[in-house]
C-alpha cells in the first residue's frame, strides 16, 4: 500500500536542456480530488532541424486514484502541421483510447497485466513509498504501455534520487519531499531542471539544431554512397540482425538484397466495387498488413490512393516501386517534429523521413503487401544520421527507402530497431552510444 502525503495543490514547472541549450519546459499542476488526484501537464519544446525553428506543445489531463493509479486521461499534441488528440480510461482490465489524426478517430484497446500508471506520478509514488518498484507505464505520445524499473540510489529524507528504466533506456531524477522534480537526466542528454515560471518560459534566440548534434563520424568519405552494395564497419553499440545485416564480434556487415521477380497477385473484383480481392498472406505476416491508429491502412483515403498508384499492376515489386515513387515525388522534404500520422502526411504532402516511411507503410499495407518501418542510420556527407526507412515483404524481405526514392535502399543503411513508434523509442538508449568505423565497401 502506498503511504499518501500529498494534501496540498501542488504546483512547478522545469526547463528542459538538450547539451546545455535550452529546448522547452513543463509545467504540471497536481490537486487533491475526495477519489485520488488531477494531474495537469503542459509541455512545450522548439528546436532547430536544418535551419528550420520546429516547435511541439502538448497538453494532458490525467485522474489518478489514491495509489496514482490510471482511470482515464486526456492528451492533445500540437505542431505546425497537425494535432493529434486522445482520450480513454482503464476499464475491466483494459485501457481503452480513441485517437483522434488526420480528420478520422480510431479507438482501441489494450489487456493490461495488473494496474496500470503513467511515468508523471512516478516521482509522487518514490517520495511517497521510498522503495524500488516495478510499474506499468502508459505513454499517450507512442500509445504503448511499458515497464518501468524504479530504484532508489539515495535517500536523504527530505529529497530521493532515483533511477527510472523503460525500454533499456535509463533515467536519473531527483525529487523533493512532495514528489516535485528537482532535476533529471533523461538519454540523449536532455535535462530538466526546477526553475521558476517565468525562467521555464525564457528561450534563447536560436534552438539547437539536433541533427548534426547526433550525427556519428564515419571514419571516411563514401563515395557515391547511395549505390552501394556491401558496407562493413568496426561499430560499437546495439545492432538488429536482419536477412541483410549480420555483427561478426565487433564487425557489421550489410549487404544490399534484390528481390525474386514475378510475386504476383491474382484480382478478383469484388461485389458492388471495382476494387480487387488481395492474395492471403502467410499468417505470421498478417499483423504486417494491420491498420493502427497512426497507420491507417483500412482509411477509405489511404485505400483509394493506394488503389490509384498501383491501377493495373500485378506483380508486388512493381507495386512497390510505384509507391516508393509516389511517395517521393510527392511527399515535399520537409524538416519536421511531429508524431508521424499517415492521414495528416497524405493532407499535408510534407515531411522528413518519418513522414515519408509512415505514408508508405500505410499505401503499400493497402494494396496488400507486407510492409513494416525500420529506424537506423544512413550515411550523408561523412556522418551516418538517425533515419526511418521500409521494408517490404515480396517473397522475401526487401528495404525500401521512399526518402531517397529507392526502392532497393543501399547498403548504407544500418538497422537499429523495427516496428512502430513504440519499437523506435527502444533506440533512445542507444543515441550518443554508438561508434561506427567505415573499412570496407562497395
Amino acid at each position: 500500500m502506498i503511504l499518501l502525503s500529498l494534501i496540498i495543490i501542488i504546483s512547478y514547472s522545469s526547463g528542459m536542456y538538450l547539451g546545455g541549450e535550452k529546448i522547452g519546459y513543463t509545467i504540471i499542476d497536481i490537486k487533491p480530488e475526495a477519489d485520488g488526484y488531477t494531474l495537469e501537464e503542459e509541455m512545450f519544446m522548439r528546436i532547430d532541424m536544418l535551419e528550420q525553428e520546429r516547435s511541439m506543445e502538448v497538453k494532458s489531463v490525467y485522474k489518478v486514484d489514491n495509489e496514482y493509479r490510471l482511470k482515464n486521461f486526456s492528451f492533445q499534441l500540437e505542431t505546425y502541421s497537425q494535432t493529434i488528440a486522445s482520450y480513454g480510461e482503464v476499464k475491466d482490465n483494459y485501457l481503452i483510447y480513441n485517437v483522434k489524426t488526420g480528420g478520422r478517430e480510431m479507438s482501441k484497446s489494450t489487456k493490461l497485466d495488473g494496474d496500470l500508471y503513467i511515468s508523471q506520478v512516478i516521482p509522487y509514488i518514490v517520495s511517497t513509498n521510498r522503495s524500488n518498484c516495478t510499474l506499468s507505464i502508459f505513454d499517450p505520445t507512442i500509445l504503448a504501455v511499458n515497464k518501468a524499473e524504479v530504484t532508489i540510489l539515495e535517500d536523504k529524507g527530505d529529497s530521493i534520487k532515483y533511477q527510472t528504466k523503460i525500454l533499456g533506456a535509463r533515467s536519473v531524477t531527483w525529487v523533493g519531499r512532495n514528489g516535485e522534480v528537482l532535476r533529471s537526466e533523461e538519454p540523449m542528454d536532455v535535462t530538466v531542471k526546477r526553475e521558476v515560471i517565468e525562467k521555464a518560459r525564457e528561450f534563447g534566440e536560436k534552438p539547437p539544431e539536433i541533427l548534426s548534434m547526433f550525427a556519428i563520424p564515419a571514419g571516411m568519405e563514401l563515395i557515391f554512397p547511395r549505390n552501394l552494395t556491401y558496407l562493413k564497419a568496426i561499430v560499437r553499440g546495439r545492432f538488429k540482425i536482419t536477412d541483410r545485416q549480420r555483427l561478426l564480434g565487433d564487425t557489421l556487415i550489410v549487404e544490399k538484397i534484390v528481390p525474386d521477380k514475378g510475386i504476383k497477385t491474382t484480382p478478383r473484383p469484388l461485389f458492388g466495387c471495382s476494387c480487387s480481392k488481395l492474395r492471403k498472406v502467410p499468417q505470421e505476416l498478417e499483423k504486417y498488413l494491420e491498420s493502427t491508429p497512426l497507420i491507417q491502412v483500412n482509411d477509405r483515403k489511404i485505400r483509394n490512393m493506394s488503389a490509384q498508384i498501383v491501377r493495373g499492376v500485378r506483380d508486388d515489386w512493381d507495386k512497390v516501386v510505384k509507391i516508393t515513387n509516389w511517395v517521393s515525388q510527392n511527399v515535399e522534404d520537409y524538416p519536421s517534429a511531429t508524431i508521424p500520422s499517415a492521414l495528416d502526411v497524405m493532407e499535408s504532402l510534407k515531411g522528413d523521413c518519418n513522414e515519408h516511411a509512415t505514408l508508405f507503410v500505410a499505401l503499400s499495407r493497402a494494396a496488400g503487401i507486407p510492409t513494416d518501418i525500420s529506424v537506423g542510420l544512413v550515411y550523408m556527407n561523412g556522418y551516418f544520421y538517425y533515419h526511418a526507412w521500409n521494408k517490404v515483404w515480396v517473397g522475401k524481405w526487401i528495404e525500401v527507402d521512399p526518402t531517397f526514392n529507392q526502392p532497393i535502399a543501399d547498403a548504407t543503411h544500418i538497422t537499429l530497431e523495427e516496428g512502430g513508434l513504440q519499437d523506435w523509442a527502444k533506440i533512445m538508449d542507444l543515441v550518443g552510444n554508438i561508434e561506427i568505423e567505415v573499412i570496407g565497401y562497395r
